[in-house]
C-alpha cells in the first residue's frame, strides 16, 4: 500500500514531506557552517557608514543570499531544494518564479534564520533585550505553530504548499517536468556547489562535536564546602561516619552523589531529590544521573581533585 501511493504521489508530481524537510535541513545548514569557515579566518564587515556609526557584522548572511538568489535565478528552487530535485512554482498557473518572486524569496530564505538565531542567542546569553525583540520572538513562535499546522495539511494533501511563507508568495514545491536548461559552465559550478554540501553538513557535525567534546572535558565538580567553614549549629548537626546525613541513621544501601561527594541512603537520597532536586547538604542541583552505589560508608568521599 506505501508503495503504491509513493507512485501515486510521483505521478501528480508532488514531493513528499521527508523530501521538504531534507530540503529545508540543508538550507539551515548554510548559514552556520558558513559562519564557522569565515569566524576560523576572521573574515567579517568591518566599515564605518557615517558619523560614529560603524558596520561590524559576518559575512555569512551576505553569501547565502547570495547563494540563495543564484540557485532561485537558474533553477527556480533553493539550494537544498535543487539538491533533491525540487522547484519552485506559481500555486495557480504552474509557472516558475518571477524576478520579483526569486528577491523575496532569497531574502525570506536568508533574514528569518538569521534574525531568529540572533535573538534567541541573545536571550540564551542573558543579555538586555528590547520590547520589540521580546514581540518578534513571539512571532517567531506563532510562525513555527502556523508552519507545523500547514505541514499537517499538506501532509494529508488539504493544501498545495507546506509552509505560510509558500502560501504568501503563492508558491509550490514540485518535481521539475523538465531538465534546467543551462550552459556548461553553470552546470558545473552549481555541481560545486552542491558537492560543497557534504562539507558543509561535515563542519556542522565537526564543530557540534568539538563544542559537546570541550564541554565535557572543562566541567568540574565543585568542591564541598569544608567543615571548618560552616557555621557552628550546622557542624553540629553533621551526621558521624558511617551515617546517612539525611536520617541520621546507620547507611542502608550506600549511595554516593558524585556532585558533592557526600553518602547517602538510597532510600532517602531518592525521596530527598524526587522534592528538592538538590543535594541535602551542599544543595547543589543533582539528578538521579549524579547518584553511585557505593561500598564504603564513609560520610563524605575524597575529592578526586586533591591527591
Amino acid at each position: 500500500m506505501a508503495e503504491a501511493a509513493n507512485v501515486r504521489q510521483n505521478l501528480q508530481n508532488v514531493p513528499s514531506i521527508f523530501e521538504i524537510s531534507a530540503a529545508e535541513t540543508l538550507d539551515n545548514l548554510i548559514y552556520p557552517a558558513l559562519s564557522k569557515v569565515f569566524d576560523y579566518f576572521g573574515l567579517r564587515l568591518d566599515f564605518k557608514l557615517w558619523g560614529n556609526i560603524r558596520v561590524r557584522e559576518e559575512l555569512s548572511p551576505l553569501i547565502t543570499w547570495i547563494l540563495q538568489y543564484l540557485y532561485l535565478r537558474k533553477r527556480a528552487s533553493s539550494f537544498g531544494e535543487s539538491f533533491y530535485g525540487l522547484q519552485r512554482t506559481a500555486s495557480s498557473t504552474g509557472e516558475l518564479l518571477t524576478r520579483r518572486q526569486q528577491f523575496s524569496s532569497a531574502t525570506l530564505l536568508t533574514l528569518l534564520p538569521y534574525v531568529e538565531r540572533k535573538l534567541r542567542a541573545r536571550s540564551a546569553q542573558h543579555e538586555d533585550t528590547y520590547a520589540w525583540e521580546s514581540q518578534l520572538i513571539n512571532l517567531f513562535h506563532v510562525y513555527n505553530a502556523s508552519k507545523a499546522v500547514h505541514t499537517f495539511l499538506y501532509l494529508i494533501k488539504y493544501a498545495s504548499s507546506h509552509s505560510p511563507l509558500f502560501r504568501a508568495l503563492r508558491l509550490t514545491l514540485r518535481y521539475p517536468s523538465e531538465p534546467p536548461q543551462e550552459d556548461k559552465w553553470t552546470y558545473l559550478f552549481l555541481k560545486l556547489l552542491e558537492v560543497l554540501a557534504f562539507f558543509l553538513q561535515f563542519i556542522q557535525w565537526w564543530y557540534s562535536n568539538d563544542q559537546r567534546r570541550k564541554l565535557g572535558g572543562t566541567l568540574q565538580n565543585p568542591e564541598p564546602l569544608p567543615e571548618r567553614e560552616l557555621p557552628q549549629e550546622l557542624r553540629e548537626t553533621l551526621p558521624k561516619s558511617g551515617e546517612c546525613p539525611v536520617c541520621l541513621l546507620p547507611l542502608q544501601t550506600p549511595t554516593a552523589c558524585a556532585v558533592s561527594g557526600y553518602v547517602y541512603c538510597w532510600k532517602c537520597i531518592v525521596m530527598h531529590l524526587k522534592e528538592k532536586g538538590t543535594c541535602p547538604v551542599t544543595s547543589y542541583p543533582i539528578t538521579i544521573e549524579d547518584l553511585t552505589f557505593s561500598s564504603k560508608t564513609i560520610r563524605r568521599l575524597p575529592n578526586s581533585n586533591q591527591n
